[in-house]
């Protein structure tokens, strides 16, 4: 299964991954469920993990079909570039903090890169609220293949202020960018779930980015086992983790 076509099925929930814990809990939440996913890297991931080493880990789940590569939030040529070229599945270029004119000519070079070998783009018009004649006019000048949006969801997370979509404006958004153009949603990890789940059912996002919750769960659950074992197994000492970043993958896929 293609990408462009998984898209056509459902929304996909996208997963940066940080390292070797979080992608063996994505990918055996995959297993248990048979969603397909995204699994993604930023620019400070690729430099973690390298680009080519990344791509080897993950070829079997490739291969096998319902999991995809993206690059989040690339804004480096060479990065996109490679990216591309290596095999992922798609890249989101974020000009966002560009000047409007340039992000558009910059977004149109990525598209035609892309399309050349086959990958999907993802541009950003705007960072915080997405207004609609804007996205309009980003991918009616630009061709992208998924807009990100913003219409209450904002990037990161934090727990003492809550994200609340607003439907009427995703509403305007989807009818502005066309059927064959899909909307993402960044900060998937600060929306309440119910929000979420509606927006897929109405079919207003195609991807839905999660990030921050990956990494506070990370961090909260591996003071808790450094709390509780006093081993030196790491394989032990990781596992209560694992377990909690897969059942939290769980419950997002459910949600499709």
């Amino acid at each position: 299964m293609k990408l462009k076509e998984a898209f056509k099925d459902s929304c996909l929930f996208a997963f940066n991954i940080d390292d070797f814990v979080v992608l063996k809990a994505v990918l055996e939440a995959f297993e248990e469920t048979g969603k397909p996913l995204i699994v993604q890297l930023s620019e400070g991931e690729v430099n973690w993990w390298g680009m080519e080493n990344f791509f080897r880990i993950t070829f079997p789940w490739q291969k096998r079909g319902g999991v995809f590569l993206n690059i989040d939030h690339g804004s480096s040529w060479p990065v996109l570039e490679k990216a591309i070229q290596q095999g992922f599945d798609m890249v989101h270029f974020d000009g966002s903090d560009l000047p409007w004119e340039e992000n558009i000519a910059q977004t149109r070079r990525v598209v035609e890169m892309a399309h050349s070998q086959g990958v999907l783009v993802e541009g950003e018009p705007q960072a915080d609220w997405t207004e609609v004649k804007k996205a309009a006019e980003f991918q009616r000048k630009t061709g992208v293949d998924l807009v990100a949006v913003f219409a209450g969801n904002r990037h990161g997370m934090d727990p003492q202020k809550p994200e609340h979509l607003d439907f009427s404006q995703l509403r305007a958004l989807k009818e502005a960018v066309g059927e064959e153009t899909g909307l993402t949603l960044h900060g998937g990890s600060g929306v309440p779930l119910e929000e979420l789940e509606r927006a897929i059912k109405e079919k207003l996002v195609v991807k839905v980015n999660i990030n921050t919750l990956l990494r506070i769960t990370y961090r909260e659950e591996v003071e808790k086992s450094l709390a509780h074992y006093q081993g030196l197994r790491i394989y032990e000492l990781m596992k209560p983790v694992k377990e909690s970043l897969q059942e939290k993958v769980k419950l997002l896929l459910s949600l499709g």
